[in-house]
């Protein structure tokens, strides 16, 4: 079984200045307020508005997907990585083996795979960007446990002929990279895995 998991409504945080060190680490910071996208050097960078459209985009892929809303958002040299995903689809008899590698090794691979998931609940709890990544904590309500998670994906300006991507304005983003770890023992559990099930009044003992 191939799962993804990410993304929808969204609850900006407070303004923050771009990183203005060029050389340094880029820091997470909470979103920009600008509609435009801003410069580090000569490399333009995401703005607030694009990177809450970009976040929104995504989970409509996790919660409403569309073969037409995934090909528009994706690089197509797309990967993803997740552990707790990788856990998910390797269960039961997952191995060493089976952990550290791609989960999505391209857009096809994504297409193909999340195609085939039912939809799952999402919601954004938080939300920042640094010049080309933007940064989710998430929420998915599912029952009977609540799964959260957190998702890093790498953006950059939309390459022509590769579906077109998300901006306000004219400068399109799409998405060429994820990286996400969330509770999968919590997932597992949801999916009835009777290792990871809820028991009714339990109470932890020494």
């Amino acid at each position: 079984m191939r799962l993804l998991v990410l993304a929808a409504s969204l609850a900006l945080a407070a303004a923050h200045p771009p990183f203005n060190h060029p050389g340094w680490p880029s820091q997470p910071h909470p979103t920009n307020p600008a509609a435009q996208p801003y410069w580090h050097g000569d490399t333009a960078c995401i703005s607030t508005s694009d990177a809450s459209l970009i976040a929104t985009s995504f989970g409509l892929t996790i919660s409403n997907y569309t073969e037409a809303l995934a090909v528009q958002l994706f690089t197509n040299n797309f990967t993803d990585q997740s552990d707790s995903v990788n856990t998910l689809i390797h269960e039961p008899g997952l191995q060493a083996k089976d952990l550290g590698s791609l989960t999505f090794a391209s857009k096809a691979d994504f297409l193909a795979g999340q195609g085939a998931q039912p939809p799952v609940p999402f919601k954004i709890l938080d939300l920042w960007n640094t010049c080309d990544t933007v940064i989710i904590r998430w929420l998915s309500a599912q029952s009977p446990l609540p799964v959260q998670g957190i998702s890093i994906a790498t953006v950059q300006p939309a390459p022509e002929g590769q579906g077109g991507g998300f901006g306000v304005g004219s400068q399109k983003w799409q998405i060429s990279k994820i990286v996400a770890e969330f509770n999968s023992g919590a997932w597992l559990g949801d999916l009835g895995y009777p290792e990871c099930k809820v028991v009714a009044n339990a109470t932890a003992t020494t």
